[in-house]
């Protein structure tokens, strides 16, 4: 008899173990439901805030609202994508780049957040992190325009041959009739030839490496290719 009543008691202790079980998984299950119901609503509270500030063009606000909304939803690219759009818009490179690599952690090719990450780091003169991300829009766009960029960047940090090297396929790939629009000195831009903008800048490079006469004949072809670039024109005139 104690046998069976021992039996029985092993039997009660993985019952109550079982009922215990369930009911924590019962428990657990509606905490998550709560927690989803309260981050639902503080989102949709931000979101009602954040239409709110647009309607009134309160930036500050604005900024404000989709930040709750990222801490509440860190995987919501429309959300990242807005915040980025202000912080750029207002000449806030350092925040733009970092919500658009956020971005690009999240989806490695949007081309948006690409190109603010390289426009970003390029106003920071961070030359070789927007060369990373200007030559991740090239891989996925093959544009002629990225890839001209990326050879002025590595101009600038003094990357000749990988300079050259991209302008070499930009001198095999762009149309005669291409055009490219760069800044003038008085910060307007100019409409050239692509083929006459590629030339000028292997003029800076073989100018920069000591080489007059070679600049010089890349001066000059660009000119006769568009007469009027004036930064080919400055680039001649500052040989004289």
């Amino acid at each position: 008899m104690l046998k069976i009543l021992r039996i029985n008691n092993h039997k009660m202790k993985k019952i109550k173990l079982l009922f215990l079980a369930l009911f924590l998984g019962f428990v657990g299950q509606e905490a998550m439901a709560q927690d989803s119901a309260y981050v639902n609503n503080e989102y949709a509270k931000a979101m009602a805030l954040y239409n709110r500030a647009q309607r009134y063009n309160d930036l500050t606000v604005s900024k404000q609202a989709l930040l709750e909304m990222t801490l509440l939803n860190p995987g919501d690219t429309s959300v990242l994508k807005s915040l980025a759009e202000i912080y750029f818009g207002n000449g806030q490179f350092v925040s733009s780049a970092m919500v658009a690599m956020d971005m690009i952690n999240l989806h490695p090719n949007n081309l948006f957040a690409l190109e603010v990450a390289a426009v970003s780091y390029e106003n920071l003169r961070l030359y070789d992190k927007a060369i990373e991300q200007y030559e991740a829009m090239w891989l996925a766009t093959d544009n002629s325009t990225i890839l001209y960029q990326v050879s002025y960047l590595q101009y600038l940090l003094d990357r000749y041959d990988q300079a050259n090297s991209n302008l070499g396929i930009l001198t095999g790939k762009v149309a005669a009739d291409e055009v490219i629009g760069l800044a003038k000195e008085d910060g307007s831009t100019q409409e050239v030839k692509f083929s006459a903008a590629v030339e000028n800048l292997k003029g800076l490079i073989a100018l920069d490496q000591g080489n007059k006469e070679k600049a010089r004949g890349h001066f000059t072809k660009a000119l006769e290719i568009s007469p009027e670039f004036e930064a080919a024109q400055n680039s001649l005139n500052g040989l004289k």
